[in-house]
């Protein structure tokens, strides 16, 4: 790829369809600060303390079927576990939307978190996620 001095955002098309599945929210109740991502771009990310994390990660994640704070998954960017209550929450385009703790250096969203089972398996990866009917969280 030949550096044209453009930045390049990585994970968009995965937040646009992040965005389109929980859609627009207003922001949260923490501050947020500026991180420098590796793809050059800086995003806003939620300062949640960990004592809120669970009811955070309850509210608003959009899957009927998410994980629990203290689940272990797999993020398919970074290619490694973490510990659910890691979490990030990302402010971007008028949305709140998990992403992994990775996400600052491989863009990990919360639809590229899979069990880790999953991750070892040969062949292709289908990992189907049911989501919440708006308004019912």
């Amino acid at each position: 790829m030949q550096d044209n001095g453009k930045k390049f955002e990585m994970s968009l098309q995965e937040k646009a369809i992040c965005l389109a599945i929980t859609g627009r929210q207003p922001e949260l109740p923490y501050p947020l600060k500026d991180v420098e991502c590796a793809d050059g771009t800086v995003q806003r990310v939620y300062e949640i303390p960990d004592g809120d994390k669970a009811k955070v990660l309850a509210d608003i994640n959009p899957m009927t079927d998410g994980p629990g704070i203290d689940d272990i998954l797999f993020d398919l960017h970074e290619r490694k576990t973490f510990k659910v209550r890691d979490f990030l929450v990302i402010r971007w385009g008028e949305g709140n939307l998990l992403a992994s703790p990775y996400f600052p250096r491989s863009g990990g969203m919360f639809v590229d978190w899979i069990p880790p089972e999953k991750a070892n398996a040969s062949g292709g990866i289908v990992d189907v996620k049911v989501t919440k009917p708006r308004g019912k969280e």
